[in-house]
């Protein structure tokens, strides 16, 4: 035992390692392997649930400030400034702690603490949001602020102690100051180690979060259970971090001494060797300013691209709940290879490593810009070969995967190595509290500059371009300043030739095929339509990417490749839309509709005699593609002085106006678009009730085709949760619901002395009666309850259990399933919902 004694104390002084354990000595080498894998692994649990709670705190948010892209930057701007304070306070608190696996712990507890109070918090700041967002209205900057505020307030404890961790676990790495080239080693490769776990926890989290965690348990549940699990990391690490113990930095003058006292410290054997100093590797002057400079780059480019690849792959592989998740979480996979092979990178490259990931992700990005628009193809005529969801599923996983892997995994390299830095340098926890501040900093930007700056002006292929330029510069810049140090002048003249080939590459690539690009292959899996051409494309992170084709006189509008209406056959529909509720609306005075597309909606009620139609719309391009091409179908309607245009999220404008409408009618895309579930919630339908005014109807479409009967019978029983009179219509070949707080009655000497207007009358469908208008209803009253109540049997479940709201999301989930059914489908639901349908109820629709 003294034997065993004398060579831990001899370990201790020649590995210079700060862990401490019970006996005052440092355990074999196998064993402190064991010990860091216990951080390694609470550390990926840890990401995955700061990321799930990320996912979670977003949608709730959005539910209070709406979900528009600026509203969205400014959730993403406060959980990024709580992660950055908690970094910057960690840096500077964390080298003096003792024991950090404790100190760990408490933030993990603290974590979870603000996971599972954060349901009632925002709960507790709508009221507060609302009341001054209708106080005033028009002040945009006010708005913004408070929206930034309040966001900052409810996620600043669990964001803060999230930022606080790297830098704190980093004190297990080894004595921060010290010189000795094993243990500067060791703490490069934990310390790259402790990134890449974090990061792959966090690709599993999103995974985990899209596919089971919300599908299954709904949002207030996942956050349980994910406050549950940082609960856990919390309480392992409080006992793990109870047996280990850093010493605090030594200074340089004597790396082996300690000036803070207490300082427990194995003795030394008299006869044991003399350490051997290393000096710390040679740096160019301002190289703390040089590495903070690349750290902000870094964060700003990862996710300036990182925008920029979400905004491209919603159109290519979807624009689901499921596409998004996936796709954020191949995006971190990749960064988590990048920091995987950081350590090996920074052993083989030395100073040059940084410029090296650099030029090589430039690179990788401008020889794959060619790829981008010929990746819809690959879901050309695949419905035979992937029948199922999850076969769907993993080959958008697949593909979008192809296209990340390479440039995403290099950009991944440069934050981790600059971690492999200050490893060597020392003083770890401090410079990583700082860098990792100043990273998060650079997100916030990239995430800003890129969707509202760059994308909308450069586009797609324009802003990928300059990512690789940006890239390629920054990699140059890094070996120029660091030709002196470099071991090699042959690999200064390789990064310049990555550096010059990603320029070529870049500016060689042709334009892309909008055609392609646009074609939507990825919803159903078919082939690409036949168009002349696109005669209108506009991005932005508002709307995605809205284009109008043109096929002979026929102009189609699209949203990241989905049909959202034409001036030719869709036409009977859009009408109906508006034609519907207003065969019951009492009075004709204000009329609000949700979602513009084309305006041909919009543009029947205003040939009604409505004194203001207000308009709500998210993307300002589909705005502009109302206008400019489809004036034909909706008459100028957006030239009506009457007409009253907001750019908003529709959930959020009903949500903070207090104006009540005769008709409130929606036009939106599919409703398994990421997001659009929220506006087929009964929290929503409840939010509508209250801006009806008496006698008021209101309108929404739903979705017949790709439809499962299960989720069919969900919208209806979860508008019927809130509206005791509803009827659902079939007209066009679409499925529209109209809705009232009284009873649904149709009045013949009503609807005959507006007809006697010209402007109605033109509108009227030709040689249809008011009756056969009306006997295009499909279910009502007992009869639509009662198709609902069989659609819960079939499902094994009650009517209620069907009901949608914010929490369980469960349209959100389960209608994208319904995309691999067959056209033929929707056929056999409209069977299923005749069996009910009650000629009596039909007729009692009309009245006097």
């Amino acid at each position: 035992m003294l034997l065993y004694r004398e060579r831990a104390s001899e370990m201790a002084r020649s590995h210079g390692s700060n862990l401490q354990y019970s006996g005052s000595v440092t355990p074999p080498r196998p064993r402190r392997l064991l010990e860091l894998g216990v951080p390694l692994v609470l550390f990926a649990i840890s990401g995955a649930t700061a990321l799930i709670a990320q996912l979670c705190f977003s949608r709730y948010l959005s539910y209070v400030v709406g979900a528009t892209a600026y509203a969205v930057s400014s959730v993403l701007a406060a959980f990024m400034a709580g992660l950055a304070l908690g970094a910057q306070l960690s840096g500077r608190w964390a080298r003096h702690v003792q024991r950090p696996l404790v100190a760990y712990g408490l933030l993990e507890l603290a974590v979870a603490a603000g996971i599972a109070l954060a349901p009632q918090a925002f709960t507790a700041i709508t009221p507060f949001y609302v009341g001054l967002v209708r106080a005033h209205p028009e002040s945009v900057l006010l708005v913004t602020s408070v929206r930034w505020l309040l966001a900052f307030l409810v996620v600043l404890v669990p964001t803060t102690a999230m930022g606080a961790t790297l830098p704190l676990l980093s004190r297990l790495l080894g004595s921060e100051n010290a010189r000795d080239e094993h243990e500067s080693r060791h703490r490069e490769r934990w310390l790259g180690a402790l990134y890449a776990a974090n990061t792959f926890g966090g690709a599993l989290g999103a995974l985990g979060a899209a596919y089971v965690a919300l599908p299954k348990l709904g949002l207030a549940r996942t956050l349980s259970y994910a406050a549950v699990a940082g609960a856990s990391v919390g309480v392992i690490a409080l006992l793990a971090g109870s047996r280990m113990r850093a010493s605090p930095p030594r200074t340089a003058a004597s790396p082996d001494t300690d000036d803070s006292p207490g300082r427990d410290a194995p003795p030394a054997a008299e006869d044991a060797p003399a350490r051997v100093a290393v000096p710390a590797e040679p740096a160019p002057p301002r190289t703390a300013g040089v590495l903070y400079a690349l750290a902000l780059f870094s964060g700003l480019v990862v996710l300036g691209a990182e925008v920029v690849f979400t905004h491209l792959l919603a159109l290519i592989i979807g624009n689901s709940a499921y596409a998004f998740g996936l796709i954020l979480a191949i995006f971190l996979t990749c960064l988590g290879f990048g920091a995987a092979l950081a350590p090996m990178a920074h052993r083989r490259l030395g100073v040059l490593a940084p410029a090296f990931a650099l030029a090589l992700a430039g690179f990788a990005l401008g020889v794959t810009l060619h790829r981008w628009d010929g990746l819809p193809l690959l879901f050309g005529e695949k419905s035979l070969d992937y029948r199922s969801f999850e076969a769907r599923e993993a080959f958008r996983g697949a593909v979008a995967f192809g296209i990340l892997v390479v440039p995403t995994t290099a950009m991944g390299l440069t934050f981790p190595l600059l971690l492999q830095r200050i490893a060597a340098l020392g003083n770890v926890s401090q410079l990583a509290g700082r860098l990792t501040a100043v990273n998060t900093v650079g997100a916030v930007l990239g995430s800003l500059v890129a969707g509202f700056v760059v994308l909308p002006r450069l586009g797609s292929q324009g802003s990928l371009i300059a990512v690789a330029l940006a890239l390629s510069a920054a990699a140059v810049l890094w070996a120029f300043v660091h030709r002196r140090t470099a071991a090699s002048p042959r690999k200064l003249w390789v990064v310049f030739a990555f550096g010059v080939a990603a320029t070529l590459a870049s500016f060689a690539t042709p334009r892309w095929d909008l055609s392609k690009l646009t074609a939507g292959t990825n919803v159903y899996f078919g082939g690409v339509r036949p168009v002349e051409g696109v005669v209108f494309i506009a991005e932005d992170v508002q709307g995605g990417v809205t284009t109008v084709t043109k096929t002979g006189p026929v102009y189609t509008l699209y949203t990241n490749g989905k049909f959202q209406g034409n001036n030719a056959y869709e036409m009977a529909a859009q009408r109906y839309f508006s034609l519907y509720p207003l065969l019951f609306a009492r009075r004709t005075d204000q009329a609000l509709v949700i979602g513009l597309g084309t305006a041909h909606s919009l543009g029947t009620l205003a040939e009604f005699p409505f004194r203001q139609l207000t308009a709500v719309e998210i993307s300002p391009a589909i705005a502009t593609a109302a206008g400019r091409y489809f004036r034909d179908v909706n008459r100028g309607v957006l030239e009506d002085p009457r007409v009253r245009l907001v750019l908003d999220d529709g959930r959020h404008h009903l949500m903070v106006d207090t104006q009540r409408y005769d008709v409130i009618g929606m036009e939106l895309s599919s409703i398994w678009f990421a997001g659009a579930s929220s506006l087929y919630s009964r929290d929503f339908y409840h939010i509508v009730r209250e801006h009806l005014a008496p006698g008021g109807v209101f309108q929404q479409w739903i979705q017949l085709h790709h439809m499962t009967r299960a989720d069919a019978g969900s919208i209806l029983a979860t508008l019927r949760a809130e509206f005791p009179h509803v009827a659902l219509f079939n007209g066009g070949g679409q499925g529209i619901l109209v809705a009232s707080l009284e009873p649904l009655v149709s009045s013949r000497s009503r609807i005959q002395a507006l007809r006697r207007d010209p402007r109605v009358e033109a509108t009227w469908p030709a040689e249809r009666t008011h009756e056969e208008i009306l006997a295009d209803c499909l279910l009502t009253g007992n009869g639509l309850d009662r198709f609902i109540a069989s659609m819960a049997t079939r499902s094994g479940t009650t009517p209620a259990a069907l009901i949608s709201n914010d929490d369980n999301v469960r349209l959100e989930f389960a209608t994208p399933r319904g995309n691999v059914l067959p056209w033929n489908a929707t056929d056999t639901l409209l069977a299923d919902m005749r069996e009910f349908r009650d000629p009596a109820e039909i007729e009692a629709l009309l009245g006097p």
